[in-house]
């Protein structure tokens, strides 16, 4: 598991770009619906939030994702999608 800082995601988002990516830090924030959810992540080494978007379906553990609380520190595995 090769960790990227959030910093690296936000200095070349391009580059990263449909690649599988590892971050970790802590939870600023966690809302979520009925099949999915967003957390707004932080590590520490870039101002911006990174937004993490987990489906009910895509992962296994969506339910016990829903229950983590804020300050929490986790690390997340996923494809890295660029908005406009």
């Amino acid at each position: 598991m090769k960790r990227t800082e959030i910093r690296q995601l936000f200095a070349a988002p391009e580059s990263f770009d449909g690649a599988e990516v590892t971050v970790c830090g802590w939870v600023r924030t966690i809302r979520d619906s009925k099949a999915i959810g967003f957390i707004e992540l932080n590590d520490g080494t870039f101002f911006k939030n990174l937004q993490i978007v987990f489906e009910d379906g895509a992962i296994e553990n969506f339910k016990e994702v829903c229950k983590i609380g804020v300050g929490s520190s986790i690390t997340c595995r996923g494809t890295l999608v660029e908005t406009p």
